[in-house]
């Protein structure tokens, strides 16, 4: 991932620390790995037009990624992005999390609707605000392993289990 990629998402989940940060990773794909070489966030969530409660608007940013707005503005932005020759293919998400708390049905639905088939290529990107400023960068990948995809096709998964 370049250099440039990194400090756009670390500039973009720190501002608006701590509420949840989304946006969207632009790639391609190159001899098996999956290059990241753009990112945008997606549009932030207006507190007037939400539930004034906390909770309600990090539940709005953290489903972000999957919100129709947001899927017709990420198309958007990708085909302006191809208009002026820079890598616009869809290499999955990223969001903002504090002290490691970030696995809950909002990640798994988010990583699902960019991962429907097992061989896409996409990832979710995790980037921790609260550990990186004591000193080290937190920045981690991940995907569903295709048996999960399969389960979560067959709604043999839920968040009790």
């Amino acid at each position: 991932m370049e250099a440039l990629v990194v400090m756009k998402i670390i500039k973009h989940c720190s501002q608006t620390y701590p509420t949840t940060a989304t946006g969207s990773l632009l790639g391609m794909e190159s001899n098996g790995t999956l290059e990241i070489t753009n990112s945008f966030p997606f549009p932030t969530i207006d507190a007037s037009m939400a539930d004034a409660r906390e909770d309600s608007i990090q539940n709005l940013a953290a489903a972000a990624p999957r919100a129709k707005a947001n899927t017709m503005y990420q198309n958007e932005m990708i085909r302006w992005l191809r208009e002026v020759n820079v890598d616009a293919n869809n290499a999955g998400w990223y969001t903002s999390t504090s002290m490691g708390n970030f696995i809950n049905a909002n990640t798994i639905e988010n990583q699902f609707f960019y991962q429907k088939e097992p061989n896409e290529k996409t990832v979710a990107l995790v980037y921790d605000v609260s550990r990186s400023v004591q000193g080290s960068l937190s920045l981690r990948a991940f995907r569903l392993s295709p048996l999960f995809i399969t389960s979560f096709k067959e709604n043999k998964f839920t968040t009790d289990m």
